[in-house]
């Protein structure tokens, strides 16, 4: 089983597709990152991962429980570090 799975995540604002269809997942192991040019979408895809951010469509797996926005014991499963505060 993955550790973390993202599965057709996509996210609006506005008429503005922010994150469309991204899927992912990783396994015990190993080490993931998310590279792009500024506003490719990596912070609101993490912010969904986090459940910081709900999203419009797909699903995202934190150790088999889903990660929702009001998911108080998944987010205990994960840490998120910012690079800098908003």
């Amino acid at each position: 089983m993955s550790l973390l799975t993202a599965e057709a995540v996509s996210v609006h604002f506005g008429g503005v597709k922010a994150v469309q269809d991204v899927s992912f997942s990783v396994e015990p192991g190993e080490v993931f990152s998310i590279v792009g040019p500024n506003g490719a979408g990596k912070t609101t895809t993490i912010s969904m991962v986090a459940g910081l951010l709900e999203r419009d469509a797909g699903t995202v797996l934190v150790d088999g429980e889903e990660m929702t926005t009001t998911s108080v014991d998944t987010k205990g499963s994960i840490g998120l570090v910012p690079q800098e505060l908003a």
